[in-house]
């Protein structure tokens, strides 16, 4: 929702029409969204929903690192716009869902500055890190987006749901929701008194008190406590990327520049990459069925892996020394099944 609601006043903004009156068919040309490839699905849900239509959302290379390439983003830009489109918002990630990594969000601010077009950051678990100080430069440049989205129930630790878009233009923001019929015009006095009523700045008319438990959290906690967690989180997946470096079956996937590792099994004997696609896939069902752990995969590179995104905030070191150890056994049982048999992996 928080990424649906940036996007939808950048729209209002940039579509150079006005596009409540009028719709999206009024456009000069078609209005197009960019995002790297290991941009959030919530965005193209977003972008569906807008009536943008898929056909113009940009998906744009990454770099070794999993950064989008933000040369090759500015190449499709102009490209596009020779041809009659509309540039309407470029999303920058501060943690991708698969690797946690950061774009880099200075260029991209320099670009969309130059270009007049929208600067919407996806912050959804990232933005949490800039409550540790050793990632404050990092994460500072978020501040030059015309929105930021974030959940406070990834990475705080808070029960479901409690997203957060900040909008840089409150008017903007307002104009591109409020609406006022007979049943909701405003009064100096009574419960229907007062300037700020949130239905003006979001879809949702009756909405729960997300921001109470919040608040309450954040009383009780404080803010040095949550990124003294969030801290400990990202020294944790590093202590797990080192135990993966250090280990012959073992291979790091990805960078971990936060919180994410991605990694899967392969002994180095030159087993084919189905195989050890396979191998891997059958590693992460036991561990779920097993109740060793619980992480989740991703496929990078064309290649299935493991990851693991640590968010919890009683997470402890032997917790990884156990996942380490648990995924090279079942490697070496699944690898050993396979060669007994002399076959393919179908029946691991």
């Amino acid at each position: 929702m928080a990424n649906l609601v940036a996007l939808a006043v950048a729209r209002h903004v940039h579509a150079g029409i006005d596009v409540r009156q009028a719709g999206v068919r009024a456009a000069a040309g078609p209005l197009t969204v960019y995002g790297s490839r290991e941009t959030h699905s919530s965005v193209q849900k977003a972008v569906e929903l807008l009536g943008l239509g898929t056909d113009w959302y940009r998906l744009i290379p990454v770099d070794d690192e999993y950064r989008v390439d933000v040369a090759a983003l500015y190449q499709r830009l102009r490209a596009d716009r020779a041809d009659g489109a509309v540039p309407l918002c470029v999303i920058g990630n501060l943690g991708t869902v698969n690797t946690g990594a950061i774009d880099d969000l200075d260029a991209l601010a320099d670009l969309c500055e130059a270009e007049k077009v929208w600067f919407h950051v996806d912050g959804a678990f990232g933005a949490a890190a800039a409550m540790v100080p050793a990632y404050a430069a990092q994460t500072r440049a978020m501040a030059r987006g015309d929105s930021v989205a974030f959940d406070l129930h990834k990475w705080l630790h808070m029960p479901f749901e409690a997203g957060c878009v900040l909008v840089r233009d409150a008017e903007a923001h307002r104009h591109t929701f409020s609406i006022f019929p007979d049943y909701l015009k405003r009064s100096t006095r009574g419960v229907a008194g007062g300037d700020l009523w949130l239905s003006e700045y979001g879809v949702q008319l009756s909405r729960g008190f997300r921001a109470l438990k919040v608040w309450m959290s954040l009383k009780e906690h404080g803010a040095d406590k949550y990124g003294r967690l969030v801290a400990q989180n990202i020294e944790q997946a590093r202590y797990l990327a080192d135990q993966v470096r250090g280990a012959p079956d073992l291979e790091l996937m990805a960078p971990v520049p936060l919180n994410i590792v991605c990694f899967r099994w392969n002994d180095g004997s030159g087993l084919d990459g189905e195989i050890l696609d396979a191998i891997n896939q059958e590693i992460l069902l036991q561990l779920h069925e097993r109740g060793i752990a619980v992480p989740s995969n991703a496929v990078l590179g064309g290649r299935f892996c493991i990851r693991v995104s640590i968010t919890n905030h009683r997470s402890r070191r032997e917790d990884f020394d156990l996942l380490a150890r648990e995924v090279r056994r079942i490697g070496a049982e699944c690898s050993a099944g396979i060669a007994q048999t002399k076959g393919a992996p179908s029946g691991l």
